[in-house]
């Protein structure tokens, strides 16, 4: 498996298309009626995902948003990018963007920032990387940023930390990794870290652990795997895990779950999948998933969605897809 695909950079996106047509202001005038269509009006649309910028046409374009996390206390929301492994903030919902740190410039040059959490409990952010797999904290909000672990350097060596997740409710932070599907636990920070579980071992053998998140309001750990399509829950912190679904076994399969977050207004947790960047929800912790959007089916065609993340402060779920480096919300 490649870290890049060959894409179409020819197709330019349309824009988003108003939802009236003089851009949203039609009038209904009910002066002088009685009645219910007097009354206020409540809005019957269902909600919709729209696309809310594109880093494909920011200086040195990036072709896929790889991770993202919402810090909560500074209303801010931070992506990892690729190919330049860039570190981006913005503080206004997703609209407008600031370049904090491209470790691209590092020595060894980290080309992807495959994952990102939120430690909601000391006000740190915690960043992935490939290709060796290091583990980089922020306590500034992204304006600085200390190297804290290199997995590269561990028996056997680990090149991708490929999902990352915060357990607020016991203070730790989890790390997936590969080439061996490894889950792994910090309770200081990122300072130390142990290995809990290796999906490697299962059969069939997991080679990545994509995408992680925690479900705050049932205190579990849920992960999601590679070539499988597997979402994995544990209740004790790490410890022990429990397979919930398998995606690959629905038409058509989906082999990667290649991101997760978890709905804490809902009590739902989302996964972003690939092939066919769909998005699946569950509201019973994983037990059963229901599909919610297929962004395979859009213009431009997105195949993956590469990163998800809850924005309490809006309600709202972001969403980073490729190949246009486009980030949506609903």
């Amino acid at each position: 498996m490649t870290e890049t695909e060959d894409y179409d950079k020819s197709a330019v996106p349309t824009a988003h298309a108003a939802s009236h047509q003089d851009g949203g202001t039609d009038e209904l005038l009910v002066t002088g009626l009685s009645g219910v269509l007097a009354d206020p009006q409540l809005s019957i649309e269902p909600p919709v995902w729209e696309v809310i910028f594109s880093f494909k046409y920011v200086p040195a374009p990036q072709t896929q948003v790889r991770s993202f996390a919402i810090d909560s206390v500074n209303s801010r929301i931070i992506a990892g990018t690729y190919p330049d492994g860039q570190l981006w903030v913005s503080t206004d919902g997703g609209y407008a963007w600031t370049l904090k740190k491209d470790l691209s410039n590092e020595a060894p040059s980290q080309t992807i920032v495959h994952s990102l959490a939120f430690d909601s409990v000391n006000g740190r952010i915690i960043a992935g990387t490939y290709p060796d797999a290091q583990l980089w904290v922020s306590t500034d909000g992204g304006d600085t940023w200390a190297l804290k672990k290199d997995l590269s350097n561990e028996a056997p060596p680990q090149t991708r930390v490929h999902s990352l997740a915060f357990d607020s409710v016991n203070g730790r932070i989890i790390a997936g990794t590969n080439p061996d599907a490894q889950l792994w636990v910090s309770t200081d920070g990122g300072d130390t870290w142990a290995l809990k579980k290796d999906l490697g071992n299962e059969s069939p053998v997991q080679t990545d652990v994509f995408s992680l998140a925690f479900d705050s309001v049932n205190g579990r750990i849920i992960a999601g795997t590679y070539p499988d399509g597997q979402l994995w829950v544990s209740a004790d912190g790490g410890d022990t895990w429990t397979l919930k679904r398998d995606l690959s076994n629905i038409p058509p399969p989906q082999t990667q779950v290649r991101s997760l977050a978890f709905d804490s207004v809902n009590n739902r947790i989302i996964a972003g999948t690939s092939p066919n960047a769909q998005l699946w929800g569950s509201t019973d912790g994983g037990d059963t998933w229901a599909l919610q959007k297929d962004l395979s089916n859009q213009a431009l065609v997105q195949t993956f969605v590469f990163s998800l993340a809850f924005d309490s402060v809006n309600s709202r779920i972001i969403a980073g897809t490729s190949p246009d480096a486009q980030v949506w919300a609903l």
